[in-house]
């Protein structure tokens, strides 16, 4: 969504932030919707949980190589670490 509009919203005492309509409209979000925030440097960014996921299995699957398993790798790893460790 490319920033068409600003908007001004205050934070209560509660650290709580009101998500103006015409946002939530946009985002198609209802009453409920989960959401992941996170820090940006100095920017607080938030973005609906499932899309979260998608960009993060998307970069993933760009970062690994197509013939290897990052599963199968960490559990190697693993499986190796444990042996070194029972050896000692």
């Amino acid at each position: 969504m490319s920033a068409t509009r600003a908007y001004t919203i205050r934070m209560n005492a509660q650290g709580r932030v009101v998500v103006p309509a015409p946002i939530r409209e946009r985002l198609n979000s209802a009453e409920g919707g989960e959401f992941i925030v996170y820090l940006d440097g100095e920017r607080i960014v938030m973005e609906r949980k499932g899309e979260a996921r998608s960009r993060l299995l998307a970069l993933g699957a760009r970062l690994a190589p197509g013939d290897v398993s990052l599963t199968d790798e960490l559990l190697q790893e693993r499986r190796e670490a444990a042996r070194r460790e029972a050896e000692e």
